[in-house]
């Protein structure tokens, strides 16, 4: 079944499946039967030195996850907006248990879309701590990994998340399909949404 658990190791995925699971969205559908019969999920970053693909596995993020971001990450995990017990959190670490990044998303049955509230990426490769990156395309794995949790809460692969800079908000227009919606909160910083086929561009990169 194809399901977020919390847990995601390469595993094959039935068409049949995924298919029911998106029967609302033809983008998706298209692929999939475009893939042939059985797949497998696998996100991945890219080492920015040899351009070599890194697998990647996402898990619920432990209190030793969150707790190691005192050592050097631009925000210390450990804050009430970040523990609010409605954001589940998220640890994105390589096959040798290297820390990529963590995500915080809001879930919730019913919604129309899951919520991106936080994505930290590792300090090595964090743009606003280092010049060069060891690792690029972090960000896209941890919205595909929020798009996945959309599907499954059956909120189509919607979510939505804040630009908090103007460099950021042409960064997910220009290459992630972002479109503008109501912001969140007065006052506070733009808020975007990623559906249809640019969600589906964006999670079936990582199908294979």
């Amino acid at each position: 079944k194809f399901v977020a658990t919390g847990r995601f190791l390469p595993s094959a995925v039935s068409i049949g499946v995924i298919i029911a699971v998106l029967e609302n969205s033809p983008y998706f559908r298209y692929t999939i039967r475009k893939r042939g019969d059985r797949m497998f999920l696998q996100y991945y970053v890219t080492e920015s030195t040899t351009k070599n693909r890194v697998n990647i596995e996402i898990n619920a993020a432990t209190k030793a996850d969150l707790d190691a971001t005192r050592n050097g990450w631009q925000t210390v995990w450990n804050t009430d907006f970040i523990l609010d017990p409605q954001k589940e959190k998220y640890a994105a670490k390589t096959e040798d248990g290297e820390i990529i990044a963590l995500g915080a998303y809001c879930v919730r049955k019913g919604s129309v879309a899951v919520y991106i509230a936080y994505i930290e990426s590792q300090p090595e490769s964090n743009p606003t701590l280092v010049e060069h990156k060891k690792y690029s395309g972090i960000g896209k794995a941890m919205i595909a990994f929020g798009i996945q949790l959309s599907i499954d809460a059956s909120c189509n692969g919607v979510v939505v998340f804040e630009a908090k800079t103007d460099d950021l908000e042409q960064h997910y227009i220009r290459d992630f399909g972002a479109r503008p919606v109501a912001s969140l909160y007065p006052d506070g910083p733009k808020t975007f949404m990623i559906a249809d086929e640019a969600a589906k561009n964006i999670f079936s990169s990582y199908l294979f």
